[in-house]
């Protein structure tokens, strides 16, 4: 679990947040979201240790120094080597960059993700859609402890969609998993988790139900309008 406590954060006086209280649970999808502005980047900056802030975050009750081998970030645009191929990119980031990356998945590739012949390319080559496809790769092959996902939906086509919704589905029996963005109707049927932050507060709801015809833009709605 991770535990966030009484989490504050300004930039030149303006209030990005304050004194957030959240726990994100343990080998479950969390989905937030909120308005531009509301402090998702910042709050997943501060996740990262990426940002100063006051206030406290636990991962299982450890600071985030202790797990940091166990953390992994899909941006919306994840930095790569461009000069190298896919499958160089893959060899490298997953053997120096975690240590429990599982050599014996380097054949596993998911259908709809990258061929063979594109992963021998250098990836300067790739559209944006198959450099997150390739982020998305390192995932399957990595299976960090915890996920953060930003607009991670963004630039997929149709099928590689439902293979992400498939691979988030397996990687959370033990992975934590934190998806950050706009798109409603994608993490509708995965979800178990959601935070909406608005006027420098943030809102959780746990384990809620849909109705019938029902989704996530309808809770957003209800709560931030």
């Amino acid at each position: 679990m991770i535990t966030i406590s009484n989490l504050s954060k300004d930039y030149k006086n303006k209030v990005i947040f304050n004194n957030l209280n959240l726990k994100i649970p343990e080998n479950k999808i969390t989905f937030i979201s909120g308005p531009n502005g509301s402090g998702k980047s910042t709050l997943l900056k501060c996740l990262l240790n990426l940002e100063d802030y006051t206030g406290e975050i636990r991962y299982d009750n450890c600071h985030f120094e202790k797990v940091r081998e166990d953390v992994m970030v899909v941006y919306d645009n994840s930095p790569l080597y461009h000069n190298l191929t896919g499958s160089q990119n893959l060899e490298l980031l997953t053997n120096h960059s975690f240590k429990n990356a599982n050599e014996n998945n380097h054949d596993i590739l998911m259908p709809h993700f990258l061929k063979p012949e594109i992963l021998k390319s250098k990836v300067k080559n790739y559209s944006l859609g198959q450099k997150k496809k390739l982020s998305l790769m390192r995932v399957l092959l990595t299976k960090p402890k915890y996920l953060f996902l930003d607009e991670a939906s963004n630039g997929l086509d149709h099928e590689a969609l439902l293979d992400l919704k498939s691979l988030l589905r397996k990687l959370s029996v033990d992975t934590t998993i934190i998806a950050i963005g706009h798109h409603f109707e994608y993490y509708t049927s995965i979800i178990d988790n959601l935070i909406l932050m608005n006027d420098q507060s943030a809102i959780q709801i746990k384990d809620f139900e849909l109705q019938e015809g029902e989704g996530l833009n309808d809770i957003y709605e209800r709560y931030i309008k």
